[in-house]
């Protein structure tokens, strides 16, 4: 049995399931890396995880090596900035003995080491899970932008997603809103507090669905609207469906 915790960048909040079995097919890896992505938005110092074996660090390197990213930008000011990413793949067959990685996504590691830091000084405890939701089945996910002050004090929260809330909803959002209330959040650009707007999603789960619960890709869009989203460097590089 296991209890999942509160992440930073994104709140998931369980109830106990039991401990997942690997997927028969497909079978789904994942790959880390940390860079700096400069100015021009190129990388540099590529650092594939060193738990990989030395043919497949070679892979990410020389993959890596030509995607372009928007860089941190902060009022118009572009910097370099370290990332840290993951990328999902999926092995398919191409022969009947040989394999290759086929790229489903790229996002942040769970611990991103970025420029635009977030740290908590107070604890961020996860959302009160209404306990007969919980005990019902509730699997959901709420996206809100969140505006802080330099101080890291959310004075503005916004649910972006879903549009439409129904009761349940509504129980959910309640209790998103009452702990990010109590959450301070900081961010800093080149070391000076600034306020900015965050994406904040907070996942409702009862069941092991960490890699199928999420808001759909096109809810990210919906953030274009803000011009003081906190900056961070972003792929640029259509990616999905190529190889490693």
């Amino acid at each position: 049995m296991k209890l999942c915790a509160a992440l930073v960048g994104g709140i998931v909040v369980s109830g106990m399931a039991q401990a997942a079995k690997p997927p028969a097919k497909p079978q789904l890896v994942r790959f880390d890396f940390s860079a700096t992505v400069q100015a021009d938005g190129t990388l540099a110092d590529i650092q594939p995880d060193a738990a990989l074996a030395e043919n497949l660090q070679a892979m990410v390197r020389r993959r890596v090596a030509t995607w372009r990213y928007t860089p941190l930008q902060w009022q118009g000011k572009a910097v370099a900035a370290p990332v840290s990413q993951s990328i999902k793949l999926e092995i398919v067959p191409v022969a009947e003995s040989s394999f290759a990685f086929r790229i489903l996504g790229v996002g942040k590691q769970e611990k991103p080491a970025l420029i635009v830091r977030r740290t908590e000084k107070t604890p961020m405890s996860p959302p009160r899970f209404p306990p007969e939701l919980m005990r019902s089945g509730v699997n959901a996910v709420l996206v809100y932008a969140v505006l802080y002050d330099a101080a890291g004090k959310p004075i503005e929260v916004e649910l972006v997603y879903p549009g439409k809330v129904d009761r349940v909803y509504q129980r959910l959002d309640v209790a998103s809103r009452e702990a990010m209330a109590k959450w301070s959040v900081p961010h800093t650009f080149e070391g000076a507090p600034i306020a900015c707007r965050d994406n904040v999603p907070i996942t409702f789960q009862t069941g092991d669905l960490s890699g199928q619960l999420q808001a759909p890709p096109e809810v990210a869009e919906l953030f274009d609207r803000y011009t003081d989203m906190c900056p961070e460097a972003k792929l640029e590089t259509p990616v999905a469906g190529t190889f490693l």
